[in-house]
């Protein structure tokens, strides 16, 4: 038969004894309130939750009544959740709702894997390409993955599905050995903890009295975080006419306010997405200097700040990981152009001009980020393009 068999093991599938896992797992859940009889499938969240490291902005101290609380100075935010753990907490809601609209709640994960991973098994046995879009999008369900907003996860599951699977279809060929998923499911799972928890920025802070106005001042006696206007509103009379206030600082959307703002351009601060509708509204916004708010960073060592863009590659380094990535081969010939702190590009030395420079960086970052499309190739190898919102596919280039 022209099938591969079956060569995945499903592992353990038999209720977990929660009494026999590490202290810091059994705290977890019961912090993030997981059901462990119910909820089996989510237990892998707590796994990664067990164990967290402070944010370097936060600083931990023992309140008045002897609990841990943390304090973050810039925005004045005190509370008795661990910052990284009440992002655990909100990934953990975002599954459980798209679990729901899903119809998944209970499914379990692993037999189900094994069923697509043996029919991309079957498609590199056929010599056909090993992922199609159908295939990506069940996929993607059973790993609580929206694709119609998750493009960069997305993009990032696929690549780990076609390395792995023609990794697994050698050692299936050569000794007919069990492959196990746990380490696909593994790499897929810390990608999602990266994007999802860590690297998630903070929430904005809204002020308590005016609709969608961030913060900018917390009362020192109401304890409440306050816009200037709410807090001139309301502390106009009366008692609270002496209270005080200390700053809350952060950088906001001039246009989604609840957002942070990645870049400032004329003096004007906006997030990714409201630069880019205000940029197709107005294009003459892009003659004028975007100036990148907190670096960006390294593609190679995500923890460093990016310190060249490589024009060959349309991608972003710092200096020691463009050195390495560009010793031989043709790479050698490839081009740097430097990268200062705040987003600007030089080019031996000369300063390129705003409008280059943004359709540089972003194009870097789009290649990085990915947008919508998602390239497959058909059972006869020609390329065409999946929109992983519109769920329509092309056979032109849609970056181009």
């Amino acid at each position: 038969s022209h099938s591969v068999r079956s060569t995945w093991s499903v592992g353990n599938m038999k209720g977990i004894d929660i009494s026999s896992l590490p202290h810091s797992q059994q705290k977890a859940i019961t912090e993030l309130g997981i059901d462990p009889e119910k909820e089996e499938q989510l237990l892998w969240i707590a796994e990664h939750a067990a164990h967290v490291d402070l944010p370097p902005e936060w600083v931990e101290f023992e309140d008045d009544d002897g609990n841990e609380a943390y304090y973050h100075a810039k925005t004045k935010r005190l509370t008795t959740d661990h910052p990284i753990v009440s992002k655990y907490k909100s990934f953990l809601e975002k599954v459980r709702k798209f679990q729901e609209r899903m119809g998944t709640v209970g499914k379990k994960v692993k037999p189900h894997l094994a069923v697509i991973m043996n029919e991309v098994l079957n498609r590199i046995y056929r010599e056909l390409p090993p992922i199609t879009p159908e295939l990506l999008e069940r996929l993607t369900v059973l790993l609580y993955i929206d694709t119609n907003i998750e493009h960069d996860l997305t993009r990032r599951v696929k690549i780990a599905v076609e390395s792995y699977a023609e990794d697994q279809y050698d050692i299936a060929l050569q000794a007919q050995q069990k492959a196990d998923m746990d380490a696909l499911l593994a790499e897929v799972r810390h990608e999602q903890v990266r994007l999802e928890v860590l690297n998630k920025p903070d929430k904005v802070i809204m002020c308590t009295e005016i609709e969608n106005a961030p913060a900018r001042v917390k009362c020192e006696q109401c304890k409440d975080f306050f816009s200037l206007e709410g807090f001139a509103q309301t502390h106009s009379t009366g008692k609270r006419k002496s209270h005080t206030t200390v700053r809350c600082e952060q950088t906001t959307c001039s246009v989604y306010t609840d957002q942070l703002a990645t870049c400032e351009v004329d003096n004007t601060l906006f997030c990714d997405r409201a630069y880019e509708e205000v940029a197709t509204r107005q294009p003459h916004i892009r003659q004028k200097r975007k100036k990148v708010l907190g670096g960006l960073a390294c593609s190679e060592y995500p923890g460093t700040v990016a310190e060249v863009l490589c024009e060959d590659c349309s991608d972003l380094y710092c200096w020691e990981a463009f050195i390495e990535l560009h010793r031989r081969g043709n790479r050698i010939r490839h081009v740097p152009l430097r990268l200062d702190g705040e987003g600007q590009l030089y080019r031996a030395g000369e300063l390129l001009p705003p409008e280059e420079c943004a359709r540089l960086i972003d194009r870097a970052r789009l290649a990085r980020e990915g947008g919508p499309w998602l390239a497959f190739q058909d059972d006869q190898l020609s390329t065409y393009w999946y929109h992983l919102s519109d769920k329509v596919t092309t056979h032109q280039n849609p970056y181009l």
